[in-house]
């Protein structure tokens, strides 16, 4: 009965796994999304599948050779493509595996260091890479001496073991120097023996006394270290050593806040890389309280709490005399109402920004203070990007409270930004180390036991060369105990991997703490420590034992001179502050002549050519609902899409009533869809699309010929330039223009004096016919006629006349560059045309705009936006500025 029991249990548990399986691919596919491991298992499954040889030939074609770097972390998926396709399993090896079994420590993630082992017993074996670059000859010797001590099986797992390396010769014994010496590779620091019980018994330290002496001796030690240097004392490489050169390596988040915090009671600089949630922070709370005070303006109890937080600093005196004070309360909500204005002015990064400036003295004095300015900027900027997708400020405050909530510190968008890393001492834990190196490296933790850790309801083991899934289930079940034992040994063969990683990140010498400790035995390194004094005999002048009792407490060290901010330079020129990114519609929307509309110069206007619905000309009683909808700068970018991707050449032989040419219509579809028309709108949106992209492609031109006459290498649509305007004075400008008849009623860009950045903007359409390039542009602009006058009197209104020359300059500047001495704009230029559309008959007579630039008035613009114009101005400080 047990037994049925128990499959049934299993049985449950499969059932549940490929349901879960089923329902998240749905899911999945319901969001259109894929993760790293699904795009891993699709490829892995397709080289296992029927087509299997065919994919894996096609990926041999495009990639004769695969080089995998750091192999001790592949997973078996990834193993199984890299083998099915360049390995033994397939036609031609050309395979290389570069990696470290004593690296792989990303178990957490998948790695699987059995396949790496599976893989090294079926390849040729490689050169080794012998020589380390990275460390002193010393320190070599002394990581050597270690796992001397620890012996072969050092690492738990067969296969895997030591290496010997030798010194690369960049590196120096006499590059690290104490006290004018030579300094130890290895100091390992002896922890006092613990005092007897009352039954004159010696127990070892708990774990948290032991973490408490090692941070102390470590911090000491840096301190000391600090201090020598001060003096000239400890040097690396001739100068003297700095906290940026120092490294404490931990296990657990926990212990990296231990460090930091013990270093900065000492006045040392630290900075701690912990995985923790941006909204499980103190900082998050007090923005929500502030968040809530502003909400609820009339309650001044909110207020109280915002005046409280660390932020804005108002001590509980100063709170409690709010009572009692009428002028200093309403001081108080006075403050709050300006923190209101300029959230709503400017956003939470604003308000944020002002309350860390106002308050930075008091912050920065904190122990912690660069890390809570951190964390207030990180939270804003999160808030900031949220705003623009609540509804106000109540709709803020719901989202800060529900992501309060919800902290998750596996979150990677929730991480913690590093304050700062500037001549600081690196806290870190050993799996972030991996890959980097440090002068000087701490270890203080790593012979303290921990809890062992329980397998929980699941593992996964290797068994038989495979992987396999085991489950805790309610009833006896030897299997998960077999399971279990493995797992555990799993888990201590990857400490020892891990504690490898450490030792092996220092260029110039290790620390490392031991003593009677709670579980030290146990640990990968108390196994090499067994022996401190064989230990020291072997390292000879390597390895420095120290048994110092840590002081209590430590004299602040205060900050290094020559660390200090060098006061601001001066400033001998002045800055430019008139840069900025111009565009046709950008300037048309500035005012053409008076300030109070010089604002619009300061924002980039949207870039339509067309009015957002442009029927206002129209009888409305004539317009229907559909024929309003057909029109705005929203049927405008339809229109232009469907020109982008028509084929010109199909709608040669089409005429007026005729449907579109096949193959053609689904285009059209596409465009409208693009601009969010729904299905009860496409067919009416197709017919008016049909009749104005017909026309367009079939009227001729001024020139002879119509566009769908024009084959595809001779034309090349939307091409999107940018060009430098130097400093421009607006007054020559309009000078300039009124003098060639381009936009005679305007006087000028708003409030600009100068136009100076960058001019961008996309040509519809370029082409070359019988040598020469034109620039073409198509409106769908409603007009009352389109006749001469018609055209005449639109052009102006709209002051496409600009817009023309705006293009006509750009396509101008990139033939010069291009064809250099060869082009002319005289006889290569052929000129502008604006076609609108919806005046096109066929004829060549109606709805076309042609023009082409005087080449003084395109040679003058050019000039002028390439002059810098404080030397038109003779301004004295022209050299100084261009260098």
């Amino acid at each position: 009965m047990a037994g049925f029991l128990e499959l049934r249990c299993a049985q449950l548990l499969h059932t549940l796994r490929a349901e879960a399986r089923h329902r998240l691919s749905r899911r999945k596919a319901q969001l259109r999304v894929l993760t790293y491991d699904d795009l891993i298992d699709r490829v892995a499954d397709a080289l296992t599948g029927p087509f299997a040889g065919s994919l894996a030939m096609r990926l041999r074609q495009q990639y004769r050779v695969a080089l995998v770097d750091e192999f001790q972390d592949t997973d078996p998926r990834q193993w199984l493509i890299f083998n099915r396709v360049f390995g033994a399993d397939s036609d031609a090896p050309a395979l290389f595996l570069i990696g470290d079994p004593k690296q792989a420590i990303y178990g957490f993630r998948g790695g699987d260091v059995d396949t790496y082992l599976a893989a090294v017993r079926t390849a040729d074996a490689a050169p080794p890479l012998d020589r380390n670059f990275r460390s002193r000859p010393s320190v070599l010797k002394a990581v050597e001496t270690l796992y001397d001590a620890a012996g072969d099986d050092a690492f738990l797992v067969e296969g895997i073991r030591f290496h010997p390396v030798s010194p690369g010769g960049v590196r120096a014994d006499e590059d690290f120097r104490l006290d004018r010496s030579k300094a130890p590779a290895l100091t390992i620091w002896q922890a006092p023996q613990p005092e007897a019980d009352g039954k004159g018994r010696i127990r070892s330290y708990t774990a948290e006394t032991a973490r408490a002496l090692a941070t102390r001796a470590c911090v000491a030690q840096i301190h000391r270290l600090l201090s020598a240097a001060r003096t000239g004392g400890a040097t690396i490489d001739g100068e003297a050593l700095r906290p940026g050169h120092i490294a404490v390596l931990v296990r657990a988040h926990h212990e990296a806040t231990r460090i930091r915090d013990a270093l900065a009671e000492a006045g040392i600089p630290a900075v701690a890389a912990g995985r923790r949630s941006l909204f499980d922070t103190a900082e998050a709370l007090e923005l929500h309280a502030l968040l809530l005070a502003l909400l609820h303006s009339a309650d001044d109890g909110r207020l109280r709490a915002a005046l409280a937080t660390v932020l804005v600093g108002m001590d509980a005196r100063a709170i409690a005399g709010l009572d009692r004070d009428g002028p200093a309360l309403r001081d108080a909500r006075l403050r709050a109402l300006h923190w209101r204005e300029r959230l709503q002015r400017g956003g939470v990064l604003a308000l944020v920004n002002e309350l860390c400036a106002a308050n930075a003295g008091r912050l920065f004095g904190l122990l912690d203070g660069e890390r809570r300015v951190s964390n207030y900027l990180q939270l804003a900027e999160q808030l900031q990007d949220v705003q623009a997708r609540t509804l106000g400020l109540a709709g803020l405050v719901d989202w800060l409270a529900r992501a309060i909530a919800e902290a998750d510190s596996s979150d990677e968008t929730q991480m913690l930004r590093l304050e700062s890393d500037a001549r600081r001492v690196q806290v870190l834990t050993l799996h972030k180390s991996k890959g980097l190196e440090y002068p000087l490296v701490f270890l203080p933790f790593a012979t303290i036991g921990g809890k062992t850790r329980s397998p929980g309801r699941h593992v996964t083991v290797r068994e038989s060369g495979r992987r396999v899934l085991h489950w805790r289930l309610p009833l006896a079940n030897p299997g998960w105990t077999q399971a279990a034992v493995a797992w555990e040994e799993a888990q201590r063969a990857e400490d020892a991997r891990l504690l490898y990683v450490g030792l092996t990140r220092a260029s110039h010498a290790l620390w490392l703490a031991t003593g009677p400790f709670n579980g030290q035995a146990a640990t990968p390194l108390g196994r090499m420590l067994a022996d401190l004094g064989a230990l020291a005999r072997a390292g000879k002048k390597t390895i420095r034992l120290d048994d110092g009792t840590p002081p209590q407490s430590l004299a602040w060290l205060p900050p290094d001179g020559d660390g200090m901010l060098p006061p601001a330079r001066r400033p001998r020129r002045s800055l430019a502050s008139d840069w900025w990114i111009y565009s046709f519609t950008q300037l048309r929307h500035a005012d053409a002549g008076h300030a109070a509309t010089a604002a619009a110069t300061e924002t980039p206007a949207a870039a339509a050519d067309e009015p957002a619905l442009d029927v206002a000309d129209i009888d409305a009683g004539t317009v229907g609902t559909i024929d309003a909808l057909l029109g705005g700068s929203r049927f405008g970018n339809a229109l232009h899409a469907a020109l982008e991707r028509v084929d010109f050449a199909a709608w040669s032989d089409w005429r007026p009533g005729d449907g579109a040419p096949p193959g053609q219509t689904p285009l059209l579809v596409e465009a409208l869809r693009g601009e969010g028309y729904t299905r009860e709108h496409l067919d009416a949106g197709v017919e008016v699309l049909v009749s104005l992209v017909g026309r367009t492609l079939t009227t001729p031109l001024p020139e002879g010929g119509a566009l769908c006459g024009l084959p595809a290498p001779s034309r090349r649509a939307e091409i999107e330039f940018h060009f430098a305007m130097q400093r421009t004075p607006v007054p020559a400008l309009v000078e300039l223009l009124h003098r060639h008849g381009v936009v005679t009623a305007r006087r000028g860009f708003g409030l600009r004096q100068r136009l100076e950045g960058l001019m961008t903007g996309k040509i519809d359409l370029t082409y070359v016919r019988d040598g020469r390039w034109y620039v073409l542009d198509y409106k769908s602009n409603r007009l009352p006629r389109y006749d001469a006058a018609g055209i005449a009197e639109a052009m102006a209104q709209g002051e496409y006349d600009l817009q023309a020359l705006i293009y006509t300059l750009a396509l101008h500047r990139w033939l010069r560059f291009r064809l250099g001495d060869a082009y002319d704009y005289g006889r290569d230029f052929g000129g502008v045309r604006y076609l609108f559309c919806r005046g096109l008959d066929g004829s060549g007579e109606r709805g076309i705009h042609a023009h082409r630039f005087a080449p003084e008035l395109v040679a003058g613009l050019d000039a002028l936006f390439a002059a810098r114009a404080d030397a038109a101005d003779g301004d004295g400080e022209a050299a100084e500025d261009e260098s």
